[in-house]
């Protein structure tokens, strides 16, 4: 793959794109890590290269030579705008890479939870798990994002789901310490609504709804 074409679509150079596409260039050719065009653009958060790309023809589902797509990229490296987009343009949002990960799961590893959040709005299925049986809630217990917790769990997580060696969401919130008491109570199954702040007295006042964001790493 050229490398002038590759630096033009990791800036997100439009003009220079569109110019070098002129030049009927072979957009299902890769790099060395089986890369394609709109992967790489994807990656780089490049959402201007990414829509360019993908009206000139570029494979969506087209994955790199560990069974990353697209989208499974740019959710790996937060990108929220291209992750969108690609969505709405039709990715499929359960395709998973070659170890079983789907984009629901990194998002959720990644601690996103707009990016969990559309994703399950978008069909994402809330109980996929990976070949060693990790879960997007497992994942998200990993990081500590509650918000992202909370979205899995209100979309259907099974919070007693285990993975192969037999843990579950809780044994992998506590895997860096002990974990935010409004996570363990969310886990355990307590409606949100009932449960308390910080020391287990009222939730923080301000109008932020979210206000389980305030435990948030």
């Amino acid at each position: 793959m050229d490398a002038t074409l590759i630096e033009a679509v990791r800036r997100g150079s439009v003009q220079e794109l569109q110019g070098l596409l002129k030049g009927e260039i072979d957009l299902h050719h890769r790099d060395e890590e089986g890369s394609s065009l709109l992967m790489i653009a994807a990656a780089a958060g490049q959402l201007s290269a990414v829509k360019l790309l993908l009206d000139a023809g570029s494979e969506i589902e087209a994955r790199n030579k560990v069974g990353m797509n697209s989208l499974l990229l740019a959710t790996a490296m937060r990108h929220q705008e291209v992750v969108q987009f690609l969505v709405k343009r039709g990715a499929n949002v359960n395709a998973a890479d070659e170890e079983g990960h789907s984009p629901l799961m990194i998002a959720a590893r990644t601690g996103v939870a707009a990016n969990v959040e559309l994703l399950l709005k978008s069909g994402a299925n809330a109980n996929a798990a990976n070949r060693w049986g990790t879960t997007a809630l497992m994942q998200a217990c990993r990081s500590w994002s509650i918000s992202a917790a909370k979205a899995l769990l209100d979309a259907g997580a099974d919070p007693g789901a285990s993975d192969v060696l037999g843990k579950r969401a809780l044994s992998y919130a506590k895997e860096k310490g002990v974990p935010p008491p409004f996570l363990v109570r969310l886990l355990k199954g307590e409606n949100s609504s009932a449960i308390g702040g910080p020391g287990g007295g009222r939730p923080p006042t301000g109008g932020d709804k979210s206000w389980w964001k305030f435990w948030e790493k």
